[in-house]
């Protein structure tokens, strides 16, 4: 039966874009709008998701399914934040980034199973397979980018590797195809096929008969951006190159979703380990992720702050902004 929960896995090929900060925005603005939501910790080898919160030392986590026998709903943390819930990855320990295929596996049936309406996955920085594989558990991921041009060639790389292992897998049992979509050993891959034109005509010379279901991948894939860190009108364009390179080097539809402006209150609600959302909800950083999560919800979502109580108004919108 497939899973009915939501699944938002958070990506980006370069660390320190704030994709870990957002990630714990979005989950307690998306809390905050009514529904039940879980924020993980997705990143296995340096876990400090939790700081955001103000979580300073996790009982339990990811490690906890493999070590022990505690049961998976042990691993739910409260925040203290109205309908959300926390997972840490609790990956502090020697070699916990290193999870083998098995228990990737065990930990995705995990997060199908969750009785809840959102999961927000907050993952590692790069392009290893255990990210790619996380990130694909949705055909509508989440990536994030600053403006920088050294950013948006990483964001373009990590959208490119998550769909050719995305092919990789789907068509594994094709092994004359493999070494067109599988990029793992570049010295025995057809380095031509990083852009989806060539890869089609190889497919075709290859295997006439899949060229229908490489389309259908491609089709089925159609995450979205937000540029963090937004200083100026010309930093708005990064989102839109990134949506003209993916089309024109992949024929993805990426979905530029939003943005979100450089401020000194982020900072400050980091070093408070407050969620921007909750400690200036009304700042202008607040009101670009509430159009954000008004899209991913389908909501016209607004929050107040007013003697230290936060009120929401929420409007279910008539057409959604993200296609789903």
């Amino acid at each position: 039966m497939a899973s009915t929960v939501n699944i938002i896995p958070v990506g980006g090929g370069k660390g320190g874009i704030g994709k870990s900060l957002i990630s714990t925005n979005l989950a307690v603005g998306i809390a905050l709008s009514g529904q039940k939501v879980v924020l993980m910790d997705g990143d296995f080898g340096a876990s400090n998701l939790h700081a955001l919160l103000g979580i300073s030392h996790p009982l339990y986590g990811f490690q906890d399914l493999f070590i022990s026998n505690k049961s998976p709903n042990s691993l739910l943390i409260e925040t203290g934040i109205s309908n959300l819930k926390f997972i840490s990855s609790a990956g502090d320990n020697p070699g916990s980034a290193n999870i083998d295929s098995e228990r990737v596996k065990k930990i995705i049936s995990f997060i199908k199973k969750l009785n809840v309406d959102t999961v927000i996955l907050d993952l590692g920085p790069g392009t290893s397979f255990n990210v790619l594989d996380f990130f694909n558990i949705s055909s509508h991921g989440l990536v994030m980018s600053s403006p920088e041009t050294t950013s948006v060639m990483k964001t373009f790389s990590f959208i490119r590797s998550a769909l050719f292992r995305r092919m990789s897998r789907k068509l594994k049992n094709i092994s004359a195809l493999q070494k067109l979509v599988d990029h793992s050993k570049p010295s025995s891959t057809d380095l031509e096929t990083y852009n989806v034109t060539t890869l089609r005509e190889n497919v075709k010379k290859i295997d006439q008969t899949q060229i229908e279901k490489v389309e259908e991948i491609i089709n089925e894939f159609k995450p979205a951006i937000i540029i963090n860190r937004v200083r100026s009108k010309k930093d708005l364009l990064a989102g839109d190159n990134l949506v003209n390179l993916v089309k024109k080097y992949l024929d993805v539809e990426l979905n530029y979703i939003g943005y979100i402006v450089e401020s000194d209150k982020v900072r400050e609600s980091v070093e408070d380990m407050v969620p921007f959302l909750i400690k200036n909800p009304q700042s202008k950083p607040s009101e670009n992720l509430q159009q954000i999560i008004g899209t991913l919800t389908n909501t016209d979502l607004h929050l107040v702050k007013e003697d230290g109580r936060i009120y929401v108004s929420k409007q279910v919108r008539l057409n959604s902004g993200w296609d789903a």
